[in-house]
Formats: structure tokens, sequence, C-alpha cells
């Protein structure tokens, strides 16, 4: 499994933890064949990257910032609350290991975006910009 790999499925697997939020995936899912019991849903992309080399020689070491992009995704009529209590639980499980299983040399939030993608009341979505960063051997990842 490369690391990339490793980091975005540690992550769904702290994410499943956390009693309030009923489901976590990798895949999308159309939000009306969810049960109303699947709410608060989070959906975990592994987004944009950068990467610049660290060392040279024969094992170039490389340094990669990754995002990760948490969905999240709340069934209620008081969705900017439900929203935020999700977004501050995500964001403390998160943050009791920044090294995400030894993955990586940090992570942390680094942007939260309120987005109404074609859904109305009474569901309310955010995204969390979730950036980690990790270094690598080229040919190694």
């Amino acid at each position: 499994m490369s690391i990339r790999e490793s980091i975005t499925a540690h992550i769904v697997s702290q994410i499943s933890a956390i009693t309030d939020v009923k489901s976590c995936t990798r895949e999308p899912k159309i939000l009306s064949d969810l049960a109303a019991t699947s709410f608060p849903h989070c959906l975990v992309e592994s987004a944009n990257e950068r990467r610049e080399d660290f060392s040279t020689g024969n094992a170039v070491r490389r340094k990669a910032t990754m995002d990760i992009l948490i969905n999240v995704i709340v069934r209620s009529n008081n969705r900017d609350t439900s929203r935020n209590s999700i977004i501050e639980q995500i964001e403390e499980k998160l943050a009791l290991d920044t090294t995400l299983g030894g993955n990586a040399l940090n992570s942390g939030t680094s942007e939260i975006v309120i987005r109404e993608i074609g859904e109305t009341a009474p569901y309310g979505q955010a995204a969390i910009v979730y950036t980690v960063e990790y270094y690598y051997t080229r040919g190694n990842v």
C-alpha cells in the first residue's frame, strides 16, 4: 500500500471511530439513498499534492504535501450547529495523532469550506481541507 493510501485509510479509520459520525466512506454516495440514521456522513478523498526533492543521490528523498478532502454531510433542522459540532469532533480526533499512525511528518486542518451542493434543507455540507506533510523515497511510494 502506498504512503498516500495508508494516510487516507488511517484518516477514515479515525473518523469512523467518532461515535457521532454514523458513516464514513471513500466512495461518493447518493444522499437520497442513505438512511436517515447514516448521518452525519463523511466522504474522505485524497486530493492535490505538491512534491519537491529533499535530498539527492542514489535514493532521492522527496517531501510531499497532500490535501485530503473530508466532506461532511449532516441531516438536521439545525444544519449549522450540527455541522460545526461534527467538524470540531473530527478536528479533535485527528489532532490526537498528527503523524497519522507514523505515516506523516505533520498534519492539520488548513481550511473549512461550507458547501451547499445541489441539496437543500435538511442537509448541510462542509469540506475540511486536511493538509498532510510526509517524506518518501522516489520509487518506494
